[in-house]
């Protein structure tokens, strides 16, 4: 693990035990789409030999859902996320949130139901 990734999950994790929304730049490396994302921050764990994801709802901003993006639950590697910020809106869990992370093999940080 890299140390921005360390540091990525120390800030994530600190907003997902204060279930505040967090900002992001995101470098999607399957479509090559870059912007920032607005989320509400679940989980951090990985699947056997997958990258550290972060599980969360995303909020997209009226240009994205004009563009068509929609809410909804998304997976983001961790090692793709830079500028990490903590938002000041707090957020409810979601009824549909899963704590075990679908099966995610290991947990790191994670939001009790």
């Amino acid at each position: 693990m890299t140390p921005p990734e360390k540091d990525n999950i120390s800030i994530i994790s600190q907003a997902i035990e204060s279930k505040s929304l967090i900002r992001f730049w995101y470098e999607n490396t399957t479509t090559s789409h870059k912007d920032w994302r607005v989320v509400e921050p679940y989980l951090i764990g990985k699947f056997s030999r997958k990258h550290l994801q972060l599980s969360a709802w995303r909020i997209p901003t009226t240009e994205q859902l004009y563009n068509g993006q929609k809410e909804s639950w998304r997976a983001y590697i961790i090692r793709n996320i830079s500028q990490v910020q903590i938002l000041e809106q707090s957020f409810e869990v979601r009824v549909d949130y899963d704590p075990t992370g679908n099966g995610m093999s290991e947990i790191i940080c994670g939001i009790n139901k």
